[in-house]
């Protein structure tokens, strides 16, 4: 449904007033039934934002794209894979299987025997030079707690379920499992009773109703199977923490031998984005790591906002206010903007000139996208059934993501005015940009990891594999090679990090600098590649709201109607 300027409040959609100038931004008309406001209450106004774009056409320039596949990065990329799984002692998949099996394979359902033989291994290895007995406690405790190795979280189920009943196996499952067509009776592979607990674990968190007419049925074909396979269920859910706590562990603790000191894979992280800022900047907090159940080895990540993009977006308008964040802090109100309503669930666009714009809120934004909106703090969401050992590149890749983001809206919220506009319209970054930087950035910091434990690579390096040979408008494996195009012709990962930063709404612009027209001129006159895209452009509306007792009541609600812009070409 779209509708014009002058009949948005005819609809009242969300509750609220449509602006029909900019410059007009009087508030709502206060409701004369309504209580009067405590003049004691912190109050509160979220500015309007706008973000996202309508261009459906996205452009990348024919000489950098030239430049980038000149390196053949397909047979690059599964040369790689190759290499790095000849290391870690796993045999690569072939092309058929990692269009086929490989989400199933590091998850540890394909194949299991010869990758969680693979990560012992590599537990092992890390095991034996962790330094400080504290850090090797704490390995300890996650990955061998009881004198056996726990290497995913189909290992952390079964170790759970056995500390209650210590007779059960995955074998005590296949009865009830097959009669309930979730297992072939001829399936005698060792990965075929954990792939249908996972999947019946992800049903029901996603489908109650199917749950529990498949549960009927187990219990129904045997009792006695349907417990073991109850029992475990319960293991998959119970150890959906173990396994953020053992990426988290990974991930923060020293447990990396660097002389006498132990370092983290987040110190490389830190150490490296100082490199490439010149040491004057600090970096994004460590994300909190949260299980999700997606079904398949994804994962992603949801943004927080940095403080001086915050105090630009938020008003504090009485001394109420003030005190209210001094005590509560920034993420205490973002948590509290997600309890104001929702809004209308259904498609509500505004339409300013020629362009179309979605209406939303933040609490239905950061549900709907699985980036959140406006997040209290970083996060990085993925499935616990990715082999932690794996998902580590794939946290420090998110992380990029993060920081990348937190860098870009920190310069933006610098280069606003001191008196804050009536609406904020969010920059974006090129999506083809976002992924290059994050497989580039974080191969980079990883090396020395994956010189040492291979298979710390091999994750990353069998997902660039396989999306190679897709695509050929992959952000993923088409972002790295330009972004590797651009790091070989400028010879600086600093300066590489710094032009991307400053060109990640519109990178087309990098290919008309002086130095990469030289350095591309043997590419001069090939064809740009046009790529089409979804339009995302959202609208949040002002509202001014009170804050008791942790819960907001709002106000007012406004809409300032953007101005109409078209990207450059």
């Amino acid at each position: 449904m779209s509708i014009p300027v002058w009949r948005c409040a005819a609809l009242a959609v969300c509750g609220l007033l449509i602006l029909r100038s900019p410059s007009n931004v009087a508030g709502q008309a206060p409701d004369r039934n309504r209580s009067p406001i405590p003049a004691d209450l912190p109050r509160f106004t979220l500015r309007e934002i706008v973000t996202g774009s309508n261009d459906t056409l996205n452009r990348i320039p024919g000489g950098w794209l030239q430049a980038a596949m000149a390196e053949k990065p397909e047979s690059l990329a599964l040369a790689g894979y190759h290499k790095v799984a000849a290391l870690s002692g796993v045999g690569p998949l072939d092309l058929k299987a990692l269009g086929s099996d490989r989400f199933h394979h590091v998850m540890g359902l394909y194949r299991r025997e010869e990758l969680t033989r693979a990560a012992r291994r590599t537990l092992s290895a890390i095991r034996a030079t962790i330094p400080g007995r504290v850090t090797g406690a704490r390995f300890d405790r996650l990955f061998r707690p009881a004198g056996e190795w726990v290497v995913d979280l189909h290992d952390a189920a079964l170790a759970w379920a056995r500390s209650r009943a210590s007779g059960v196996t995955w074998e005590s499952t296949r009865p009830a499992l097959a009669a309930a067509h979730w297992l072939d009776s001829k399936d005698s592979t060792v990965e075929g009773v954990p792939r249908a607990l996972y999947g019946l674990t992800v049903l029901a968190a996603t489908d109650s109703a199917a749950f529990s007419k498949v549960s009927s049925d187990l219990w129904r074909a045997d009792s006695i199977s349907a417990a073991a396979v109850q029992l475990l269920l319960a293991g998959y859910t119970q150890s959906q923490k173990w396994y953020a706590d053992a990426l988290q562990f990974l991930l923060s603790e020293p447990w990396v031998a660097d002389g006498a000191q132990g370092r983290s894979p987040a110190d490389y992280v830190r150490d490296d984005w100082r490199r490439m800022t010149g040491g004057a900047e600090t970096v994004t907090p460590l994300p909190e790591i949260r299980a999700r159940l997606f079904g398949y080895p994804q994962a992603v990540p949801r943004y927080g906002i940095p403080s001086a993009l915050f105090q630009h977006l938020v008003v504090a308008h009485n001394h109420s206010a003030r005190s209210w964040l001094t005590r509560h802090g920034e993420g205490r109100l973002l948590r509290v903007i997600r309890s104001l309503p929702p809004g209308d669930t259904s498609l509500v666009l505004l339409q300013a000139g020629s362009e179309s714009i979605r209406l939303t809120t933040v609490p239905r934004q950061s549900r709907e996208s699985l980036n959140g909106f406006l997040e209290p703090n970083d996060v990085i969401a993925i499935d616990p059934g990715y082999l932690p050992l794996l998902a580590l590149g794939t946290v420090v890749h998110e992380w990029q993501h993060l920081h990348f983001r937190h860098k870009q809206l920190a310069a933006f919220a610098r280069s606003l005015p001191a008196e804050p506009p009536a609406l904020v319209e969010l920059p974006g970054i090129e999506p083809h940009l976002a992924e290059g930087f994050a497989e580039w950035s974080s191969d980079r910091i990883l090396a020395p990891l994956h010189a040492r434990w291979p298979l710390l690579a091999l994750g990353e390096m069998e997902k660039r594999a396989a999306l190679a040979r897709g695509s050929a408008a992959d952000q993923h494996s088409v972002g790295y090679a330009l972004v590797r195009a651009l790091e070989v012709a400028l010879g600086n990962p600093a300066r590489t990090t710094q032009l991307l930063l400053q060109n990640a709404e519109h990178p087309a612009r990098i290919a008309t600098r002086p130095e990469l027209r030289r350095a591309w001129r043997v590419h001069h006159g090939a064809r740009d590649r046009v790529l089409t895209v979804p339009s995302r452009r959202i609208l949040v509306p002002e509202v001014t709201f009170t804050v008791e007792d942790g819960f907001p009541d709002i106000i007012s609600s406004r809409i300032v109607v953007p101005v109409s812009r078209k990207a450059p070409r």
